[in-house]
């Protein structure tokens, strides 16, 4: 079982995968274990991930995503709002977490980007398993991070992923299954904390 700092660093590589379209080294270093080509790999990233219009976009905001509904072989998806992550400020500004210095392609790099973008979730929650410490403290906190803001939607966009007609986005998909189910084995869900303003006693700072 992956420890604390192997599993962020594998959110890490998770969060830059859904915030930046692949260049030839990354496609390089897929391809490999993979087995396989990933052509069409840059058009489809923006086609699934950035594009509304596309007519194959998966939003990744956890705001939507928790909102999604199946009707027969349709998803049908609300619209994501500028402001569907706010919930998690008071998690961002007790560990010092500044979302706009992540790694972006640029049309994901705006003023505008929700703060529950799954791969600006899956940064933080490497910031939070690269400081965590051997403590029950840190693993609550961990557990309950994952449950309020990961658990609720992880499922359902994992299985979009992965049922994409895209090698790609199946990829990813695969990748965030394998990602998820190691993070929940080590640190299990927990309920959201009665009184969130607790987290500003959390001693976790991002290195600036």
């Amino acid at each position: 079982m992956p420890d604390a700092a192997e599993l962020a660093r594998l959110a890490s590589a998770a969060s830059y995968l859904l915030l930046n379209a692949p260049d030839e080294q990354m496609l390089a270093v897929l391809e490999a274990p993979a087995g396989k080509r990933l052509d069409r790999a840059r058009q489809d990233f923006y086609d699934f991930l950035c594009i509304p219009q596309s007519g194959c976009f998966l939003p990744p905001f956890a705001h939507v995503l928790t909102q999604a509904q199946k009707t027969e072989d349709y998803w049908h998806f609300p619209k994501p709002k500028y402001d569907g992550g706010d919930a998690l400020l008071i998690w961002y500004d007790a560990a010092g977490f500044d979302t706009a210095l992540l790694p972006a392609d640029p049309i994901l790099a705006t003023a505008n980007r929700p703060l529950d973008h799954v791969g600006v979730l899956l940064a933080f929650l490497a910031l939070l398993l690269d400081a965590a410490q051997d403590s029950e403290a840190d693993r609550q906190v961990i557990g309950e991070f994952i449950g309020e803001h990961i658990q609720p939607w992880s499922d359902t966009f994992v299985n979009l992923l992965a049922q994409a007609e895209s090698p790609y986005i199946a990829l990813l998909g695969e990748t965030l299954h394998d990602l998820f189910d190691a993070v929940r084995s080590e640190y299990p869900p927990l309920p959201p904390a009665r009184y969130p303003s607790a987290l500003k006693v959390i001693p976790i700072h991002s290195a600036a």
